[in-house]
C-alpha cells in the first residue's frame, strides 16, 4: 500500500501544469504558440506515463490482496519486489521536473515584482536652491538666483531606470536632463539615450552648483560652452579588469549648454554630428591616496559656417577637434570618515577649428589652434571649512585676442550635510579689462540628491 502514489501529489502535478499552461502566468509571456503546444505534449506524456504506473501498482495490489495470509515475512516479500522502488523513484523524478520547471518559469516575474515595487510609484526627488551675490569692479553688484533644480529619477523596470533634472533661472524654465539608463545589458556596458550631460572631460558634467568653486572655469565655459548637455546617445563600457577602466563612446546633435554652432531642432548629416571617446580609469595608490586619470576627443567631422555672440565666424564645412586630459589626485585618510584630506584636479584642454580671419567681404578660413587649462586645491581642514584655490588660463578660442587668466582663492563652509556657504574672491585678467570680483553663494539641497562614483 506504501507504493501507491498519494492523491496529493497528483493534485499537485496537475495544479502545476496549470500553472505553467495558464493564459495569465508570467512565465509564459511572450512565447510562441508552437512552443506551448510542445510544452503541453511534454507535459501530457509525463502525466499519462504516471497514469500508467499508477495503474501497474493498482493490479499488484488487488492480486496480492487475494492471495492467503502468509508470515510477515512472506507478506512483506512482494513489497520489496524490484518492480516496485524503481517505479516509486520514477514518479518521485517526474513530479521533481514538473517541479523545478514551474519555478524556473515563475522565478524571473517574482524577481521583477520584487525589484521594481519600491520605487515604482514613488520616485526619488529632490530640490536644489542656488544664490549667488556677487560684486565686480566694473559691472557693480547683483543678487542673482541661479538655480531652483527640480531632480526625479526612479527605476522604470529591471531593465532601465529614468531621470529628469528642470532647472528654473531668471531666463525661465528649461529642461536640463532627462534620460533613459539601462541596468542590466550584458558585457559590463551601459546604454544612455536622451538629453544627458555628455562623458566628457571632468567639471563639464558637473552642473553649476555641485561645482567646488563658485563659478565654472573660463577655459570650459569657452571650449565647450558651459555644462556638457548634449541630446544623444552614449554607451559606457566597464572593463572586466582588475583595475578600474571604462570607455564611454557617444553622438550627438552637439555638445555645450551654450555652444552656437548648431540647434538642437535642426537634423543634419551623420558627418554633422559631434562623436566623443573618452576612456578613464581610476588607480588606488594605496588606502588614502587615489587618483583619477581620463582623455577625451570631441569630434564633429563637419561645421558649418555659424557667427558667434562675438560677429566671428567659424566652421565652413571643415572638422572641428577638441580633445582634453584630466588628472585628479585625492588625499582622504580612512580614521577621518571622509571629513579631512586634499583634492587637487586639473585639466588641460586643445581646441583645433577653422575661423576666417579675411576681410568681411573676402572670407578666409584658416585652422587656427588654442589651448587651456585650469587647476585647483582643496583641502579638508574640518567637517565644516574647506578652503580652496583655483587657477585658470586659456587662450581665445579664435586666436584674434589675448588669452584670460583668472585666480581665484575661495572658502567653502558646510553648515550641514544640506547646506553650504561659499565665499569667493576671483581676479579676472583679459585683454581690456582686468578687474576684481567678489561672491557669496548660498546653496540647500531639500530631498534626494545623489552622484554616482564617477560624478565625485
Amino acid at each position: 500500500m506504501g507504493s501507491t502514489v498519494s492523491p496529493r501529489r497528483l493534485v499537485a502535478a496537475v495544479l502545476a501544469i496549470g500553472v505553467v499552461l495558464a493564459p495569465g502566468a508570467p512565465g509564459v509571456v511572450g512565447q510562441t504558440t508552437d512552443e506551448l503546444q510542445r510544452e503541453l505534449k511534454a507535459m501530457k506524456a509525463q502525466l499519462d506515463e504516471l497514469q500508467q504506473k499508477m495503474k501497474k501498482q493498482e493490479e499488484l495490489i488487488n492480486k496480492l490482496s487475494k492471495q492467503k495470509p502468509a508470515t510477515p515475512a512472506a507478506v512483506a516479500a512482494p513489497a520489496a519486489t524490484p518492480g516496485t522502488a524503481p517505479a516509486t523513484a520514477e514518479e518521485q523524478e517526474v513530479e521533481k521536473r514538473v517541479t523545478e520547471n514551474v519555478m524556473e518559469k515563475l522565478q524571473p516575474s517574482l524577481a521583477a515584482a520584487n525589484k521594481t515595487f519600491p520605487a515604482q510609484f514613488n520616485p526619488a526627488i529632490g530640490l536644489v536652491i542656488d544664490t549667488v551675490a556677487s560684486y565686480q569692479e566694473h559691472g557693480g553688484g547683483n543678487f542673482e538666483f541661479r538655480s531652483g533644480e527640480i531632480g526625479i529619477s526612479a527605476n522604470v523596470d529591471p531593465y532601465v531606470r529614468g531621470y529628469a533634472i528642470f532647472n528654473g533661472t531668471n531666463d525661465g524654465v528649461e529642461v536640463e536632463e532627462a534620460a533613459i539608463v539601462t541596468t542590466s545589458l550584458p558585457y559590463n556596458l551601459t546604454l544612455q539615450g536622451g538629453r544627458f550631460f555628455a562623458d566628457f572631460g571632468r567639471l563639464s558634467k558637473f552642473h553649476d552648483h555641485d561645482l567646488p568653486f563658485v563659478n565654472r572655469p573660463e577655459v570650459l565655459d569657452q571650449y565647450v560652452g558651459g555644462e556638457s548637455q548634449a541630446d544623444g546617445v552614449q554607451l559606457n563600457y566597464l572593463a572586466p579588469l582588475d583595475q578600474y577602466v571604462t570607455i564611454t563612446a557617444g553622438a550627438y546633435n552637439k555638445m555645450g549648454a551654450d555652444n552656437e554652432q548648431v540647434s538642437n531642432e535642426v537634423p543634419r548629416a551623420l558627418n554633422r554630428f559631434t562623436y566623443l571617446f573618452h576612456p578613464a580609469t581610476f588607480i588606488a595608490l594605496n588606502d588614502s591616496n587615489s587618483i583619477d586619470v581620463g582623455a577625451n576627443l570631441a569630434w564633429t567631422p563637419k561645421v558649418d559656417t555659424y557667427t558667434t555672440g562675438d560677429g566671428l565666424e567659424a566652421g565652413d564645412g571643415r572638422a572641428r577637434y577638441l580633445t582634453d586630459f584630466d588628472i585628479t589626485y585625492r588625499y582622504i585618510p580612512l580614521s577621518q570618515a571622509s571629513y579631512r584630506g586634499v583634492t587637487w584636479g586639473t585639466e588641460v584642454l586643445f581646441n583645433s577649428e577653422d575661423w576666417n580671419v579675411g576681410p568681411e567681404a573676402e572670407p578666409a578660413f584658416q585652422r587656427q589652434t588654442a589651448w587651456g587649462l585650469y587647476s585647483y586645491i582643496e583641502p579638508k581642514l574640518t567637517r565644516v571649512f574647506y578652503p580652496g584655490f583655483m587657477f585658470n588660463y586659456n587662450q581665445a578660442i579664435s586666436r584674434t585676442a589675448g588669452g584670460t587668466t583668472t585666480y581665484s582663492p575661495y572658502l567653502t563652509i558646510w553648515a550641514s550635510e544640506f547646506q553650504r556657504i561659499r565665499a569667493q574672491y576671483t581676479y579676472f585678467s583679459a585683454p581690456q579689462d582686468h578687474q576684481s570680483q567678489f561672491f557669496l553663494q548660498w546653496t540647500v539641497i531639500l530631498g534626494s540628491h545623489v552622484h554616482g562614483f564617477r560624478e565625485r
